[in-house]
């Protein structure tokens, strides 16, 4: 299944210097909207982000009428980016990476498949990408830079 992925995510893997970790779980699956990228380069312009190499991914953009009606709907509680996620995996069937509580809440109210950090971290351990001991520092990492997780390490998880 495509994933398709809010900047809150890629936030986390971005100032750990990770993202590759997103690149390799998902391989040629992932993708972002065009809103989400913009946000990316935002926060790295204002030097709230480190600069990262995003062209790897596919960028998405609203197209069709269901979808920017979907858009608006989802706009009259949530920011740009997680209202075109939402919007894309309702119309295109694609799961949604978050840390967003509201969009989350959204996302299993639509029966839209979401996951977030902590999923893609237990993801890349199952699948020998990275270690648990090193899983378990790089989310240490994160929650040092500021992620609000409600685990403090994945050894419940695997």
């Amino acid at each position: 299944m495509e994933v398709i992925v809010d900047n809150t995510v890629f936030t986390n893997f971005a100032l750990i210097r990770r993202e590759d970790i997103l690149k390799k779980v998902f391989e040629d699956n992932l993708s972002t909207p065009d809103a989400v990228l913009a946000e990316l380069q935002q926060g790295e312009e204002k030097g709230l982000l480190p600069k990262r190499d995003w062209n790897w991914l596919k960028v998405l953009r609203i197209e069709s009428e269901q979808e920017k009606y979907s858009f608006d709907l989802f706009r009259q509680r949530l920011g740009k980016g997680e209202s075109a996620c939402l919007s894309l995996a309702a119309n295109r069937n694609l799961k949604v990476l978050t840390d967003d509580l509201d969009t989350r809440r959204l996302a299993q109210r639509r029966e839209i498949p979401v996951s977030g950090t902590i999923g893609v971290l237990v993801a890349a351990v199952k699948k020998g990408i990275i270690s648990l001991e090193e899983g378990n520092r790089l989310l240490k990492k994160m929650i040092e830079y500021g992620f609000y997780s409600p685990l403090t390490a994945l050894d419940s998880l695997l």
